[in-house]
């Protein structure tokens, strides 16, 4: 029973901290996160959604004093620190959501209409001692999907100015080539500060397919991730007394070249030579939740059944994700057993969700697929952002955006649906390459979100747990974007 031991007195998630505040011992990051591929012992699943969060706690303390495989053992302790978090993303009861719906979308909403709504599966919730708690987005999810539009009245605008004058000129010239300039910045809320050793990470733009001649313009980072890193940061190991903010200015060339696979030949050469050859990895499983489960494997055979060839096999991906899955904000990553079913189930998810679910499809499929992310750039507003990227052969990588793909379907703009399939805007800042991607140098604590990197991570030394969402800021502003 040894091997099955091991574990046994690693029982914090974090870095263990004795008496005089040294670090003691640290849990295998990677184990934990991986192990969330497995379902919890039922008992204390029932107790978890059930509310019970503090018997769920002491039963996975009992059962830690016991020996078991060091996977189970990691996702007991594991799931701890998702027990610790979930409350944090589930503020209001059940008068608290309602008044905030009223208030998002100024129409008396009846006690009626709200039952019905949530009975829909729309309205985001979990048991908290008894009472029901509501997620802290649901009301602007279902805003941003038109959910709510049988009450405000208000039907999608299929216009997009900002987007479409875009398109149009990517359309008309075959290219478009933005040097953009971003001012970011990472930091613990004020109030949350407490001296100590801290190691911070902020996105960096990656060299990669679409986006090169990155320049660090201002800032004092101790070092940057390698310009092709998985999820690449520069990063900064400070010891801090006072609170502070880390943060730098860059910039970088987007350059988007127009593909029109429905309609036009393959290229004589692919359109991104910079972008690195499909490997095995581009058609493989990955990590804790980029998986091909039973459910994935049937859904990725139905829909593309009959599909001749890579291209319409992606295109089926696409069209699935963008036409039946609806846009809504989700919960932390952490909290969830397994991303791609659960949009494919759910029929929602977020812009991560929802590009993950389309490389799984692609991939299951037999067409390579990859994963980018960092931030979109809208006209007064830089946000996280996560799509996709697909193999054809002569085109190359190609690209897609499954959540601007949705939203366009669902005003009714079949261009900038069918754009979003092999295109981006170059208004992006790409930053991870990878799903569940290492930082460089790595964290010795659990990250705020294991999965993505769009807004930053900080850890301290010591700490008894990780900063979470509702303890962390992070920040983007355009400074600049230039013809180029």
């Amino acid at each position: 029973m040894k091997a099955f031991s091991e574990f046994r007195r690693k029982q914090e998630l974090l870095i263990c901290v004795d008496s005089d505040g040294c670090a003691m011992d640290t849990m295998d990051i990677k184990q934990c996160v991986n192990s969330l591929n497995m379902p919890l012992p039922e008992d204390i699943m029932k107790r978890k959604w059930a509310g019970d969060l503090d018997g769920a706690m002491k039963a996975i303390d009992m059962r830690l004093e016991g020996e078991m495989p060091d996977m189970l053992r990691a996702r007991l302790v594991c799931e701890k620190e998702r027990i610790r978090r979930l409350p944090t993303q589930y503020p209001w009861n059940r008068a608290q959501a309602l008044q905030k719906l009223r208030e998002l979308i100024h129409v008396d909403v009846t006690e009626e209409e709200f039952d019905r709504l949530e009975l829909s599966g729309w309205v985001d919730f979990i048991y908290l001692n008894g009472e029901k708690r509501y997620f802290i987005r649901f009301h602007r999810s279902m805003l941003k999907n038109g959910m709510l539009a049988h009450l405000t009245g208000e039907k999608p605008d299929p216009a997009r100015p900002y987007l479409d004058a875009m398109i149009r000129e990517i359309k008309e010239k075959g290219e478009m080539k933005r040097r953009i300039t971003l001012k970011a910045g990472v930091n613990v809320d004020a109030e949350d500060f407490v001296p100590g050793e801290y190691l911070a990470h902020l996105p960096f733009p990656v060299e990669d397919a679409q986006q090169s001649e990155v320049t660090l313009l201002s800032g004092d980072p101790d070092g940057v991730a390698p310009e092709k890193a998985q999820a690449r940061t520069i990063y900064w190991k400070r010891n801090l007394a006072q609170w502070h903010t880390f943060e730098a200015t860059y910039s970088y060339v987007s350059h988007i070249r127009y593909a029109d696979p429905l309609h036009k030949p393959a290229p004589e050469a692919p359109l991104y030579p910079a972008c690195a050859e499909p490997c095995a990895d581009d058609l493989a499983e990955r990590g804790a939740y980029l998986r091909f489960t039973p459910y994935l494997r049937q859904l990725a055979a139905e829909i593309t059944a009959g599909a001749e060839n890579d291209l319409q096999k992606a295109w089926k991906a696409y069209e699935f994700v963008t036409t039946k899955v609806t846009y809504a904000f989700m919960r932390d990553y952490f909290q969830f057993d397994d991303h791609g079913e659960f949009c494919a189930v759910n029929l929602k998810g977020d812009c991560g969700l929802q590009a993950l679910l389309m490389v799984i499809l692609c991939r299951i499929a037999g067409v390579p697929a990859r994963w980018q992310s960092g931030m979109s750039i809208d006209e007064d507003y830089v946000g996280s952002h996560d799509w996709a990227q697909f193999y054809l052969p002569g085109w190359g990588w190609l690209f897609a955006d499954p959540s601007y793909g949705g939203g366009a379907y669902r005003a009714g703009s079949s261009e900038r649906h069918q754009f979003y399939f092999g295109n981006l805007d170059p208004m992006r800042m790409a930053a991870t390459r990878v799903y569940q991607a290492e930082f460089e140098p790595k964290k010795q604590q659990l990250r705020m979100d294991p999965f993505d990197s769009q807004s930053g991570e900080i850890e301290r030394a010591g700490a008894e747990y990780p900063f979470t969402m509702r303890q962390h800021s992070g920040d983007a502003e355009l400074i600049a974007c230039e013809e180029c």
